[in-house]
Formats: C-alpha cells, sequence, structure tokens
C-alpha cells in the first residue's frame, strides 16, 4: 500500500512541475478558401521534346502500353486492341529502338522507363488521352515501320 501511496504522491509532484501548456499559433498564417467552383482549366498539351527517331518509337510504344491498360471502362476508347496490332506489326523496329535505349541509357534505363511510364499515366483528362491514343495507335499500326520511324516523334506529340 505504501507503494502505491508513493507512486501516487510522486506523480502528483512531477504532474505539479508541469508548466502552462504552449498555445499552437498560426503565425498570421491562414488557409486559402475551400474550391467550391469547378477544378481549373486543362493545360493544353505541350509538345513532345525533341528526340531521336529511335527514342520517338520506344517513346510512343511506352505511351501507347500505357494507354492499351488504362483505357477501360466507361467514357474511354479502348486503345488495347489497335496497340496489339502495333506490336506485332512493328516487332522488329521496337526491337531496335529498345536496344538503342538499352545503350542510351545503360543502367538507368529502368529509371527512365518509370519516369517515362509516369508521365504518360499522369493525364490531366484521361477520356481525351484514350482517344487520342486510340487514333494514334489505329495509325501506327497501319503504317509500315519506315513510315512509322519517320512520323514517330509527330505521334508522340499527339499522345504527350
Amino acid at each position: 500500500m505504501s507503494r502505491v501511496a508513493l507512486a501516487i504522491g510522486l506523480l502528483a509532484a512531477l504532474a505539479g512541475c508541469a508548466g502552462e501548456p504552449h498555445r499552437q499559433v498560426n503565425g498570421g498564417y491562414s488557409l486559402p478558401p475551400r474550391a467550391t467552383s469547378a477544378p481549373p482549366p486543362t493545360q493544353a498539351m505541350r509538345p513532345a521534346p525533341q528526340v531521336e527517331p529511335s527514342e520517338a518509337v520506344w517513346h510512343l510504344r511506352a505511351g501507347l502500353n500505357v494507354a492499351a491498360l488504362s483505357c477501360r471502362g466507361s467514357g474511354r476508347t479502348p486503345v488495347a486492341a489497335h496497340y496489339a496490332r502495333l506490336l506485332s506489326h512493328h516487332k522488329a523496329l521496337l526491337a531496335q529502338a529498345y536496344s538503342n535505349e538499352q545503350r542510351r541509357y545503360g543502367k538507368g534505363l529502368d529509371r527512365h522507363q518509370t519516369q517515362l511510364y509516369n508521365r504518360f499515366s499522369n493525364q490531366r483528362n484521361p477520356a481525351k488521352f484514350c482517344s487520342t491514343a486510340a487514333s494514334v495507335a489505329r495509325e501506327a499500326g497501319a503504317m509500315d515501320s519506315p513510315s512509322l520511324a519517320r512520323n514517330a516523334s509527330g505521334l508522340l506529340g499527339r499522345i504527350a
């Protein structure tokens, strides 16, 4: 019993040492008012950076890959069938483009690929991206490989 009384006494003494709690202040800053209106308008799509033809081919493939995986469901134009045709029709061109990417980036290829895929994955207007990507994939799949290599940068600019 005396131990319990001692413990209670020590706790009371310790509590008595505590000062006044400090008031938290925001330093005169206030939060902006909560938006109640429509979200800001989307920015115009920025043009694709100037890249070598084989890099443009590979970046186009990456963007269409993201579209094939994410453009499903209500309000989104499907891309997967057009993308599959592109892969089979341009197999050799895509293999060469990938080989060039491996040489260009070496050990940094995984990081580059992650950044590239993330760029395409973060779309402000997914429905528009899917519609444009479906059109681009259809056009690219209908071209021969030399034409795709020449036109990849322009096609990339439409979905970038």
